[in-house]
């Protein structure tokens, strides 16, 4: 069996960054991150106000 080299017909290798655009990592992969790091941020958010709330309960009540 012979070995077809694609070079010789004009086919160039692709990088990583042709691969990704190629292998859907273009809008939809941005709109997925973007997604992402809005629930982070709300999370992040959400924990920080339950700690802050927790925290001053906590104080409040060993003041009594």
């Amino acid at each position: 069996m012979k070995k077809l080299d694609l070079n010789k017909l004009g086919v160039e290798e692709m990088n990583a960054t042709e691969l990704r655009t190629v292998e859907g990592g273009g809008p939809v992969n941005g709109l997925l991150n973007i997604v992402v790091g809005g629930v982070s941020t709300v999370l992040n958010d959400t924990f920080k106000f339950v700690n802050k709330t927790l925290v001053t309960l906590f104080q409040t009540l060993a003041s009594l």
